[in-house]
């Protein structure tokens, strides 16, 4: 927890907008490789090979074997996929995007988890029941503050980070005693104001980890290591 992070949000500059637009002339699927794993991707769905927010958060999580995992808004399953192969003995995956929850599913019965994996199309927490509860629960936020126009959109853009306020005032009603949430960010985000959403919330920081940018001009991602109070 000693490494500095300018909490003051910077202009963003980014071709998201170009991103989207291209995104939805994809009219077919496609398929990427991450880490190894060969994963399947609709239409509408953004492809985590367009983001590092994946490779930051896998480089700093520790998934201990036997792990129930749960993964918040899962777009194409990539972080809940990669938690079974390091051990996780089961997934939940959460999505508000109903073409990000087929992507998934799509995902799980190719790489071969379908005794391990379930999906539900979900608002953060709402398709949760009572008693469910999780070791681990992933969370790559958008981050760029603008309104989203539709599902798409959802995956990069959270109005004054509603949805961002929401995953963390709840994550301690799911978590088991000992368990951690990691949540990774931009500094194309209001960093300050997920500080103090974090503060207000039943969490605590057990650390925070800075992933910076191998290219000029890209992301600082941040990932942050959370237990409840």
């Amino acid at each position: 927890m000693n490494t500095p992070v300018d909490v003051s949000v910077r202009r963003q500059t980014t071709d998201v907008d170009a991103m989207l637009a291209e995104l939805r002339l994809c009219e077919r699927p496609h398929d990427v490789e991450v880490s190894g794993m060969p994963l399947h991707i609709l239409p509408g769905v953004l492809s985590p090979r367009l983001s590092h927010a994946p490779d930051a958060l896998m480089s700093k999580w520790r998934i201990d074997p036997g792990a129930t995992v749960l993964d918040l808004g899962c777009g194409s399953g990539v972080l809940g996929l990669a938690a079974l192969r390091a051990g996780a003995a089961r997934l939940l995956a959460l999505d508000i995007n109903p073409q990000a929850v087929l992507t998934t599913e799509i995902n799980i019965e190719r790489l071969g988890y379908l005794d391990k994996a379930e999906v539900r199309c979900s608002d953060t927490y709402s398709a949760l029941q009572s008693g469910e509860k999780f070791d681990v629960i992933l969370f790559a936020a958008p981050y760029w503050n603008r309104k989203a126009k539709d599902d798409l959109e959802r995956s990069c853009y959270d109005e004054d980070h509603k949805v961002m306020a929401s995953a963390l005032a709840g994550a301690h009603l799911w978590l088991n005693a000992a368990g951690v949430m990691y949540v990774v960010f931009s500094d194309q985000g209001d960093v300050g104001r997920v500080l103090n959403l974090i503060d207000e919330s039943r969490l605590r920081a057990r650390d925070m980890h800075i992933f910076r940018p191998s290219i000029a001009g890209g992301h600082v991602r941040i990932v942050w290591e959370l237990t409840a109070r």
